[in-house]
């Protein structure tokens, strides 16, 4: 009995496994296991400004600011010109972008983006226009965006700063400031003795006209924070 068992029981599984009762799900999209493949030219400067804590990458992005895949921008010639590829980019995937990673591959600003536009090869093409990826560049579209209002925006500049592009980097890094003349507005190498990083990130300014503390998103004061204590280069 045992070894008629031993006998039927595989030949009924094998009868089974070949009937086809037609699928219970929707086909898988054409597409290989590993993913698309993201093909990326263009012209960047402005990497190696960046400290260690920091990366410019390609990376793609679902619904949240940590970055499904990344590969940081490599392979860079004299002039700035760059050709690389990121294979493994999956469905999940709604944004690719040349941005900047923290330590975390979470998102601290993007220079350019597309949205994924499949070939028939399964790759994705990704040309963009010149783009200034410096340190510096993404701290003055910090201030641009939270502080010329009051700072050289309207031909005004509080307390004699002016922040506007053309002269921010001039008016900041070793001045005395006028607020507290015993300090520099940026120490370069130490964020905690620059007036700047203290205004942003502490309590410094409680009794001025207006409270600076949290101004700029999380992500503006660490890089601020990090290109400080890195040198403060332009």
């Amino acid at each position: 009995m045992k070894m008629l068992n031993s006998f039927f029981i595989p030949v009924l599984l094998l009868s089974a496994a070949s009937c086809d009762d037609g699928k219970i799900y929707e086909d898988a999209p054409d597409i290989p296991a590993s993913g698309m493949t993201v093909k990326v030219s263009g012209t960047v400067a402005g990497i190696d400004s960046w400290t260690g804590d920091y990366s410019v990458c390609v990376a793609g992005f679902g619904d949240s600011d940590f970055a499904l895949i990344s590969k940081p921008l490599t392979a860079i010639d004299d002039a700035g010109n760059i050709n690389i590829e990121m294979s493994g980019v999956t469905q999940d995937v709604t944004s690719i972008e040349i941005c900047a990673l923290n330590r975390l591959r979470k998102r601290v600003v993007s220079f350019t983006s597309i949205t994924p536009n499949q070939n028939a090869d399964n790759t994705i093409d990704f040309n963009f226009s010149p783009i200034d990826a410096g340190m510096y560049s993404t701290i003055q579209g910090f201030f641009n965006s939270s502080c010329v209002q009051c700072h050289g925006g309207s031909n005004h500049a509080a307390a004699g700063l002016n922040l506007t592009s053309a002269e921010s980097y001039r008016q900041l890094v070793g001045i005395a400031s006028v607020k507290s003349p015993d300090l520099e507005r940026i120490t370069p190498g130490n964020a905690s003795a620059s007036l700047l990083w203290q205004t942003v990130a502490g309590d410094v300014s409680s009794s001025w006209a207006y409270n600076h503390r949290d101004l700029l998103p999380s992500a503006g004061a660490d890089v601020m924070k990090s290109w400080i204590d890195g040198g403060a280069r332009r």
